[in-house]
């Protein structure tokens, strides 16, 4: 067991409670995994199957909780139940003592707290061979026959066992429980349409991903600035932000379970109108808005700042408080105070006052980006003004705002709205570098916004074969992806090819794995459940995969190589060029089984073939092995897309790849 604590746990009574779950396998005499620490909390409270209805809580048994409640850190916890009260419907739990030391007092002494049994969950799945065999079952149940299912659930289960290969969070926790929790870590919705019942409908698209689990992309280029007419209410616009703004408090307001938010990617193009406000809203840092105040020479960014900067004035009791206190400044001894508080009082008097800002937690529930156009990068390069723009609302005809209502959303781009006919207003211009040394200056010192090269995604994806174009990213930012589409992830543990004795990589094993891995993908997207009608008809018709890796640096530890060095770097590239081609050629060889992916398919024989003409000529097809783009005009592919480095932060941490980063 991973504890002292956990050694009492009755294997056998909690196997008798198991019997309830038939979703859940039963715990036997071979299984060991457990993991430790931060790991061993990780796999219990984020992806063992619980009895959520504690229909078989009792006394003596092992649980997860909530151990300290606070509104932003919460603190989650492992224990024993003591007793419970089911009058005050709370329960005492004896804490195990890795999670003490965030209690106080004679808490923290004995160890015994008192707890609702509202934030108590008694999980089912203690050993991680029971969620290996679980997520397994559930993959495999797609299969067509019997034996095709028996096959493929040892294949499985020998690689999640091994942690050969690890799926996504949600697959971990969804696959094979039976709920309707998605298996998709995340979405991207289509453009925003700019009408406040296009807004509703997308926040409550949003609202439904988010509660059952799924991150979502957002890109919010397409709703009207700031002050723009609104002629159905004879007013004008509150603009894109605000309304963005209230997307993003959803991530607050919707739990997915446990200890568990959802994550929110929001985008806005570098040619809307509202960008410098989208970047500024967000800043929470008093002394970059004051350094934007008095280095630059652009109105909107200055005023804009000063209106997030907030300045309370000292009164006159605080002033003569300062100065006390500097007045210890060359004495010895400093009167008690430290250098760090005389400056910050000198800095004080200095200014006079001091400095927040306002609606600090503005924006705060997402991810912020910026979608970068060529022609922006072009005059940043050149140094050229830049036109911020947006379709002329407050002078389209009737018919041109019926046009705007039914397609703008479906369109998204001002330059292909302008290509179209439509008549489009330059707001103002501002110079591109101004811009681009705002984004660099927030992004270096307040982590946000974020840059998305949204032409060069549009180049490269494969979804261009097939009529599509990229909106957005997920909220980590690795998946650029088309309207409705889903992030489908899983990583190879790099750290498990690593031949110790020889320092040398075992690539048989890695086509192997990645083989298999690229068939259980696959079977998520007919495993999971779908609850909104488009993603299912996105997700089933490209069959997008995402399979990624993670040890990397434990790998090149044990090859004893160094990152970043010549050496090093051309392992990785070996290993990444293994990965793709074996992971191409499996979605192939699942082709002739399976069939394509719908979207690759034709109406006829000829339409079929120039679709896959189409789907080898697209930027990153262009890049692959000749045989495999033969093979696919011949044969079709399964997946329109396959390969994806994700951040593997919480999925990497029950399987401790030591020095992952």
């Amino acid at each position: 067991m991973a504890s002292v604590l956990e050694q009492s746990i009755q294997v056998n009574q909690l196997n008798q409670d198991i019997e309830q779950f038939p979703q859940v396998h039963p715990i036997t005499p071979d299984m060991h995994i457990t993991h430790k620490g931060v790991s061993r909390l990780v796999m219990i409270d984020r992806y063992s199957f619980k009895d959520t209805e504690k229909k078989t809580l009792k006394t003596g048994d092992f649980v997860v909780l909530t151990v300290k409640q606070d509104p932003k850190f919460p603190a989650r916890g492992l224990g024993i139940i003591h007793s419970i009260n089911p009058e005050k419907n709370t329960a005492l739990i004896k804490i195990d003592e890795d999670y003490r030391h965030v209690l106080e007092g004679e808490e923290q002494e004995t160890g015994i707290i008192e707890r609702s049994l509202d934030i108590i969950e008694k999980p089912l799945e203690i050993f991680y061979e029971q969620i290996a065999k679980r997520n397994a079952t559930g993959l495999a149940s797609v299969e067509k026959t019997e034996e095709k299912r028996k096959e493929w659930f040892g294949k499985f289960y020998e690689e999640l066992v091994s942690m050969n290969f690890i799926p996504a969070g949600r697959v971990i926790y969804g696959a094979g429980s039976e709920t309707e929790v998605t298996f998709f870590n995340c979405y991207v919705m289509p453009f925003v349409a700019d009408s406040r019942e296009g807004i509703s409908d997308h926040r409550k698209q949003v609202m439904e991903i988010m509660s059952r689990g799924g991150g979502v992309g957002t890109n919010g280029s397409t709703l009207r600035p700031r002050n723009t007419l609104a002629r159905g209410v004879n007013g004008k616009s509150s603009g894109s932000v605000s309304w963005l703004d209230d997307i993003a408090k959803l991530t607050h307001l919707v739990e997915q379970g446990g200890s568990r938010r959802g994550a929110q990617m929001i985008m806005l193009a570098d040619w809307h109108p509202d960008i410098v406000e989208f970047i500024i809203s967000k800043m929470q840092n008093p002394r970059i808005l004051r350094y934007l105040i008095e280095n630059t020479e652009d109105e909107s960014i200055i005023r804009l700042a000063k209106e997030k900067l907030k300045f309370k004035p000292l009164t006159q009791q605080e002033d003569a408080m300062y100065q006390g206190i500097v007045n210890y400044k060359n004495i010895e001894g400093f009167g008690g105070f430290n250098e760090a508080i005389i400056r910050d009082a000198e800095t004080k008097l200095r200014d006079g006052g001091t400095y927040s800002v306002h609606n600090p937690d503005f924006l705060t529930g997402a991810n912020i980006s910026v979608t970068l156009t060529k022609e922006f990068m072009d005059a940043v390069e050149n140094d050229e003004d830049f036109e911020l723009r947006f379709p002329d609302v407050e002078n389209y005809t009737p018919a041109q705002m019926l046009d705007y209502n039914e397609k703008w959303h479906e369109v998204g781009d001002v330059r292909e709205w302008e290509k179209l006919g439509y008549p489009v207003r330059t707001y103002r211009t501002i110079k591109a570098k101004e811009l681009w040394n705002l984004i660099n200056v927030c992004a270096t010192y307040a982590a946000e916004p974020g840059i998305f090269f949204i032409d060069n995604a549009n180049d490269m994806t494969n979804a261009k074969a097939y009529g599509q174009k990229v909106v957005a990213t997920n909220p980590c930012g690795e998946q650029p992806l088309a309207p409705y589409s889903v992030c489908n992830l899983a990583a190879v543990n790099l750290a498990k090819f690593a031949k110790k004795e020889t320092k040398t990589v075992d690539f048989d094993a890695l086509r192997k794995t990645v083989k298999v891995g690229v068939r259980m993908q696959d079977n998520v997207i007919d495993a999971t459940p779908y609850f909104l009608e488009e993603n299912k008809k996105q997700a089933l018709g490209e069959r997008r995969v995402g399979l990624g890796v993670m040890g990397l640096a434990d790998l090149l530890i044990y090859c004893e190589k160094e990152y970043g060095s010549e050496e090093g770097n051309a392992l990785v590239d070996e290993i990444f060029k293994t990965i793709a081609v074996a992971a191409y050629e499996e979605s192939v060889e699942l082709a002739t089984e399976r069939g394509s992916f719908p979207f690759l398919e034709g109406q006829t024989e000829a339409e079929t073939a120039r679709l896959r003409e189409a789907f080898i000529n697209t930027g990153f097809m262009k890049k692959m092995p000749q045989h495999i783009r033969e093979n696919i005009v011949a044969n079709g592919i399964r997946n329109s897309h396959l390969l994806t480095v994700a951040p593997t932060g919480k999925q990497v941490a029950p399987y401790i790849c030591k020095n992952v980063a």
